[in-house]
């Protein structure tokens, strides 16, 4: 099978899931594998590294570059099409949405490539909704020939909201990001200085940071020297950052590189993910490569992807309470917090290991419905 990986965004999971997955499927003796990253993702280098080849364009780097390269869409597209057609691969593969997909499908198909959509989110976020790019995330899984989802959640979200024939999707769990880092060591609860919970990634509403907060409030009356470091880019709101100063919180609020993810992941003792509403997280697989325990609240995909008593606890239904009642348990019984831990290390190197989520990618295509 000659596959082509697609993904031109510039940060955050897309790039590492597509180097991730590239990574593992080099390995198969029975897929030829490319690459078309741009130039300007943070693992363009990196991804260069495994000696792949491919055809990686200048995208832009900020807003404005953005809007002038839109300009040059037309040229883009007649240079993606004649690398297409040259190359002739079976399988197109966008790892991860993105705003100049729908305007390539068109050329993937007429070079007679079939397309898999690797869909993250079948709808667009709180906060990031917009009908524009609501028409585009439509016109881009119709076009698909299959889907990857990675929950249970969003393939029944994408059946309802698309139509789409169940037989044409897959659920193929998001895998753990390693960022180079070896195998991690089981953790054991902290002794002799407070004990680190840790708020990671990208700061919007349905991230429910807020309700952290509170639940950290409750927290501190048993365990009144916990710390919480809150690491991600987003606006906090004048409510939330009252708050952390009153808690005393570590703040790291703008865009994290690559290469500083290990170092604060591996400062937490505890990954909390508070959400309100989720497709499935990214974080938590991270956070298992890095042997951290997860305390979850229990919405979407993120049942799923924590495995109660084995890599972490879910709360219940989002609840101030509920969520401090939770992460005293792991705190407070050094047992399970060392179970936790071990389970969240071997989960991701067998339960998530890419060889496998990329074995279950080449069957998704093989097996596809014509």
């Amino acid at each position: 099978m000659k596959l082509l990986l697609w993904h031109w965004g510039r940060k955050g999971g897309g790039p590492m899931y597509t180097y991730e997955m590239a990574k593992a499927l080099a390995a198969m003796p029975s897929v030829k594998v490319q690459l078309s990253l741009s130039r300007q993702s943070e693992l363009w280098e990196q991804s260069q590294g495994l000696g792949l080849g491919g055809w990686s364009p200048d995208t832009y780097t900020g807003t404005l570059s953005a809007v002038w390269a839109s300009v040059k869409l037309p040229t883009l597209r007649s240079e993606f099409s004649a690398y297409l057609r040259r190359e002739r691969f079976d399988w197109v593969c966008g790892t991860m949405t993105h705003i100049w997909n729908p305007f390539m499908l068109r050329k993937v198909h007429q070079s007679r490539a079939r397309y898999l959509m690797v869909l993250h989110d079948a709808l667009l976020h709180p906060g990031e909704r917009s009908p524009v790019r609501a028409k585009m995330l439509r016109a881009e899984v119709r076009r698909a020939d299959a889907v990857v989802t990675l929950s249970e959640f969003v393939r029944a979200q994408a059946v309802e909201a698309y139509g789409l024939d169940p037989a044409r999707l897959r659920v193929i769990p998001h895998g753990p990001f390693f960022y180079g880092q070896p195998k991690a060591q089981a953790r054991v609860l902290p002794t002799g200085r407070p004990f680190r919970l840790l708020f990671f990634g990208r700061i919007l509403a349905y991230k429910g940071l807020g309700l952290l907060l509170e639940a950290v409030r409750l927290l501190r009356q048993d365990f009144p020297e916990v710390e919480l470091i809150v690491a991600g880019q987003g606006r906090l709101g004048d409510k939330n950052q009252a708050a952390l100063r009153e808690l005393g919180a570590k703040v790291i609020n703008r865009w994290l590189e690559a290469g500083e993810v290990p170092r604060i992941i591996e400062e937490g003792d505890l990954l909390v993910a508070p959400y309100t509403s989720a497709s499935q997280s990214g974080v938590l697989p991270l956070a298992y490569a890095h042997a951290l325990p997860v305390v979850a609240t229990q919405v979407g995909g993120l049942q799923e992807q924590v495995l109660p008593g084995k890599t972490g606890l879910l709360s219940g239904p989002p609840d101030a309470a509920s969520l401090a009642h939770t992460m005293a348990k792991v705190m407070g019984d050094p047992q399970l917090y060392a179970r936790l831990s071990a389970g969240a290390r071997d989960y991701a190197a067998q339960g998530i290991a890419w060889p496998s989520l990329a074995k279950q990618l080449v069957e998704t295509m093989k097996e596809a419905p014509r």
